[in-house]
């Protein structure tokens, strides 16, 4: 099975005038969303909304991977540690422009994806969750050896200085929220697409048969390995662009970024805006971020933060986005009903 027959549009597609308004509709709001820092005129408000977008992106990657292969990445901190370092490295230690800085950084990663990818992809549910997980601490644990410190800054962390621009944005732009925000925005809307177009192409349809019966798929003459290879590359390049994001916001890289808590965050998110729909891990994402902003001022944010999702994920187990789409189903047999 070749690529392009992989990821050709997949038989039970709507029909191309629903797909062009569809498209149309997608267009507008990125450009409405383009627009935001002018309308929301608070500074906080949109360095929280940021915040929630970036954690945004590294959920939809993570939840592309458990929706289409069943598969959850719990190492899903090593994708967001690793290009935020390669980020430093190729701008301080390689001497590259922030721009050719970026495009090493994500070229690295996806690379090491492809590596890891050859070892994991087989692997059970399980195996798969505790061998990223193994695979997140063990990248942590080299940036913090001594012998590595002068590359990563050891548990100091690395602050980065970058040399030119990236989208016309110089590194004091880059650490502002208003200016900061199109470039995440833009991203979000880019792995957006990527996810959607994955999730209902021929490739989307193929990876969710493996994952109902791998054993049928094979005997049916399927490669059931590549496959799940080239999402789990997807997923991991997805979540890459997050932590360069975030790097490039903060031009800063510590082994936080490789702790299981970082990727905790993005996977707790997915949870909660369920998997079921690429828009799923962004609400819940948004959802998070909202919520942390709100228990941290409390004083109690571990607490309020634990009890808020055992609750949603009790009343919504297929999340909030699973809830709202069998309310609008419900809804609309209804209307025909009617």
């Amino acid at each position: 099975m070749n690529i392009s027959t992989l990821f050709s549009t997949s038989a039970s597609s709507p029909s191309a005038r629903t797909i062009r308004i569809w498209w149309w509709l997608w267009l507008a709001l990125v450009m409405v969303g383009l627009a935001l820092p002018k309308l929301l005129s608070n500074s906080f408000h949109l360095t929280l909304l940021t915040n929630g977008v970036v954690l945004g992106i590294a959920s939809v990657g993570i939840g592309f991977l458990m929706w289409q292969c069943g598969l959850i990445m719990f190492g899903v901190a090593a994708f967001i540690g690793l290009p935020a370092y390669l980020l430093g490295l190729g701008s301080d230690k390689l001497g590259m422009g922030l721009s050719m800085a970026v495009f090493f950084s994500l070229s690295v990663s996806t690379i090491f994806s492809l590596l890891v990818g050859l070892f994991v992809v087989t692997a059970r549910p399980l195996p798969f969750a505790m061998l990223t997980l193994a695979l997140a601490q063990m990248l942590k644990s080299i940036t913090m050896m001594q012998v590595m410190r002068p590359l990563t800054g050891g548990d100091d962390g690395l602050t980065m200085t970058f040399k030119g621009t990236f989208f016309g944005l110089t590194q004091s732009q880059l650490g502002k929220a208003s200016e900061f925000w199109p470039l995440a925005w833009l991203g979000l809307c880019v792995v957006l697409t990527l996810a959607w177009l994955a999730s209902n192409s021929r490739f989307g349809l193929v990876l969710r048969a493996i994952q109902a019966n791998e054993e049928r798929m094979r005997f049916s003459g399927f490669n059931t390995f590549l496959p799940r290879l080239w999402a789990f590359i997807l997923a991991s390049f997805i979540v890459s662009v997050a932590g360069v994001l975030m790097a490039l916001n903060s031009a800063f890289a510590s082994p936080e970024l490789l702790d299981f808590g970082t990727g905790g965050h993005s996977l707790v998110a997915m949870l909660v805006g369920g998997a079921s729909s690429v828009a799923g891990p962004l609400l819940g994402a948004l959802l998070y971020t909202w919520g942390q902003d709100s228990f941290g001022a409390s004083g109690h944010l571990e607490l309020f933060t634990g009890i808020a999702v055992v609750v949603v994920i009790s009343i919504f187990p297929k999340g909030v986005i699973g809830f709202l789409m069998q309310l609008v189903a419900h809804l609309s047999g209804s209307d025909k009903r009617g």
